[in-house]
C-alpha cells in the first residue's frame, strides 16, 4: 500500500508539472482551490469568482474590519461626503488611473459600470437597486442619489458587485465577457483560463499603486484540484503555495512541517443548512421542525468542525455588524423531533427527504452523516446526494431537482445583516439564493425597513433584525450549523496574510515570498 501511495503522488507531481508552462518559483504564486469559477462577468459574479476578480478589479471604498474600530479607507475614490439625510453621497476619484485596456478611470466610467449592473437583476448586481441615479460633476467627481438612506459607503465597498470594470465592454461580446476579458484596475491583469484545470493572471505593470517592492510576484496560478488530500500534497510538497478548504481532519499531519503554516481568522461566514418550503414533505412545517431539532449542533462543531467553526447563537455570525441574537434557535432534542413528525400528519413512508451538501469540504460530509443517522433514527427516509457546489446550486434553482435539504455557506457581499436577509430569504421569482424556496411579504417588509434604518438609526435597525430571525425561527426555514473562521493553508515563507472579515478572499499583491 506505502508503495502504491507513493506511486500516485509521484503522479500528481508529474502531471501538474507537464500542464503548467510556468512552474512554482519565487515569482509565481499558486493557489489550489476546489472549483472553478462560474461567472466571469464582475457585475453579477457571486462566489468562487472572488478569488480571481478581487486582483483583477477594485472598488472605489475598501472596508478594513481588522480590528473592532471597522475603517472605510481609500480604493479607486479617495475621499467621500453624504448628506444628513443619507440620499446624496458624493465621492473624489483617484486621478491618473488606467484600466487594463487603457481606457482611462474617470466619473464618466463609473456612471458606466453602476448603470450596467443595475440593469441585470442577478448577481451582486442587487446592491445597486437603491441608487436612483449617478451623476458626473467632473471627470474626478461623481455623485450618488439615492431613492432611499442605505450605507453606501459599505456597498461601494463590497466584495461582489462593486468592482470597476473598463467602458469597453459595452462593445465586448457575451463570449468575451464569458472568458474573462474585462479589463479591470487591479494589480493583476487576466491571462487565460482552461476551464476546469486553471486561471493565469499576469502582472499590470502599469498599476497606479506602483511595484516599489523587490518581491512582489510577477503571476498567478488558480489550479482547480477537487480532492482535498491532493490540494494538501500540493502544499506539502512545494507545487502550492496556499491550499483552499482543507479538511480539519488532515491538518494534524500538518502540525511538525516547518515549512507549512495553518492559520484560522474570524471572519463574518456561516454553515447552513436550507429547508425547502415548496416541495414535499418539506413544505410541512411539522417536518421542518423535526429535521431542525434532529440537529446536534453542538456535537458538531466539538467534534467536526474543531477550530474550523464556533456554535452558534443566530441566523448570522455572531461576530458581523449589527448582531443580534434572537431568543432562541431549535435545540437538539430527538424526542422533540419524533413529537414534531407526529404533527405532522403525514406517515412515515411519506417522509423521505433529498439532501445535498458540497462533497469538497469534509466538514460538510460528516456532518450531511451525522444528520442522516439522527433523521433516521426519528423515521425520516434521506437520500444523500453530494456534489460540487456549482452543480447543487444549478439543480437547486429549478423545483422540479431542488433537494428538500441544501448546505450553503454565506459571506456577504456588504458588511450588513440584510446581506443575508435579501440574498436568502426576500421573495424571489426566480430563485438565486433564496434555495428554500420562502416567500413571506411580513419578512419582506421587515428586511426593508431594517435596511433604511442602518445609515440613520442603527439600533432601530437592530431590533428589526431580531424580528427577522424570530420569524425564520418559527418558519423552521433554516437550520444555522456552524460560525466559521477562516482557514489559511500556505508555506512559510509566504508573509503579509492578514485577518479582514470583510472579505473572504486572498489579495496577492499584499503578499511576498521571504525566509524568516
Amino acid at each position: 500500500m506505502v508503495w502504491i501511495k507513493r506511486l500516485a503522488f509521484f503522479l500528481l507531481i508529474f502531471y501538474i508539472s507537464c500542464t503548467s508552462e510556468i512552474q512554482n518559483n519565487g515569482n509565481v504564486f499558486v493557489i489550489a482551490t476546489y472549483d472553478d469559477v462560474a461567472d466571469w462577468d464582475p457585475a453579477t459574479a457571486y462566489s468562487l469568482e472572488v478569488l480571481p476578480m478581487s486582483n483583477i478589479y477594485e472598488p472605489l471604498l475598501w472596508l478594513d474590519a481588522s480590528d473592532n474600530d471597522h475603517k472605510i479607507i481609500p480604493g479607486l475614490a479617495t475621499a467621500y461626503t453624504k448628506s444628513k439625510d443619507g440620499l446624496v453621497w458624493k465621492f473624489a476619484l483617484r486621478k491618473n488611473v488606467y484600466f487594463h485596456d487603457g481606457q482611462y478611470f474617470n466619473a464618466d466610467a463609473v456612471k458606466y459600470v453602476i448603470n450596467r449592473n443595475k440593469s441585470f437583476y442577478r448577481g451582486a448586481s442587487y446592491i445597486w437597486s437603491n441608487v436612483k441615479e449617478v451623476r458626473v460633476d467632473g471627470e474626478h467627481d461623481v455623485t450618488f442619489i439615492l431613492d432611499k438612506p442605505v450605507p453606501l459607503d459599505r456597498i461601494v465597498s463590497s466584495q461582489y458587485g462593486a468592482w470597476m470594470y473598463s467602458p469597453a465592454t459595452k462593445n465586448m461580446s457575451p463570449d468575451s465577457i464569458g472568458s474573462g476579458f474585462v479589463a479591470g484596475t487591479g494589480p493583476y491583469m487576466f491571462n487565460s483560463w482552461q476551464r476546469n484545470h486553471q486561471i493565469e493572471l499576469v502582472r499590470n505593470n502599469t498599476y497606479w499603486g506602483g511595484w516599489d517592492k523587490p518581491h512582489y510576484f510577477e503571476t498567478i496560478q488558480i489550479r482547480v484540484v477537487s480532492e482535498s488530500s491532493t490540494r494538501l500534497q500540493m502544499v506539502e510538497s512545494g507545487l502550492a503555495d496556499y491550499a483552499v478548504l482543507i479538511p480539519n481532519q488532515l491538518l494534524d499531519r500538518l502540525k511538525n512541517l516547518d515549512d507549512v503554516n495553518v492559520s484560522f481568522f474570524p471572519a463574518w461566514i456561516n454553515h447552513f443548512y436550507l429547508l425547502n418550503t415548496k416541495k414535499h414533505p418539506t413544505d410541512n412545517l411539522f417536518v421542518r421542525r423535526a429535521i431542525a431539532a434532529a440537529f446536534d449542533r453542538k456535537k458538531i462543531n466539538q467534534y467536526v468542525y474543531g477550530n474550523l467553526g464556533r456554535e452558534p447563537i443566530g441566523l448570522i455570525p455572531s461576530n458581523t455588524p449589527l448582531f443580534i441574537a434572537p431568543d432562541s434557535l431549535i435545540s437538539f432534542d430527538l424526542q422533540k423531533a419524533e413529537n414534531y413528525l407526529k404533527q405532522s400528519g403525514l406517515s412515515n413512508k411519506e417522509i423521505n427527504v433529498d439532501f445535498s451538501y458540497v462533497s469538497t469540504s469534509e466538514e460538510y460530509r460528516l456532518t450531511a452523516l451525522t444528520m442522516f443517522d439522527n433523521l433516521r433514527k426519528i423515521g425520516i427516509n434521506t437520500k444523500l446526494k453530494p456534489g460540487l457546489w456549482s452543480t447543487n446550486w444549478e439543480k437547486a434553482k429549478n423545483i422540479k431537482t431542488a433537494p428538500n435539504i441544501i448546505s450553503m455557506a454565506w459571506w456577504p457581499t456588504y458588511s450588513s445583516p440584510s446581506d443575508w436577509f435579501f440574498g436568502l430569504y426576500e421573495t424571489q421569482k426566480n430563485p438565486l439564493f433564496n434555495l428554500s424556496y420562502y416567500s413571506n411579504p411580513e419578512v419582506d417588509s421587515l428586511i426593508t425597513i431594517a435596511w433604511e434604518y442602518e445609515t440613520t438609526q442603527p439600533e432601530i435597525s437592530k431590533k428589526y433584525y431580531k424580528a427577522i430571525q424570530e420569524k425564520l425561527i418559527d418558519d423552521c426555514v433554516v437550520i444555522p450549523a456552524s460560525d466559521l473562521n477562516v482557514q489559511s493553508v500556505y508555506r512559510a515563507d509566504i508573509h503579509g496574510l492578514r485577518a479582514n472579515p470583510a472579505y473572504s478572499t486572498l489579495l496577492i499583491y499584499n503578499l511576498e515570498r521571504k525566509s524568516d
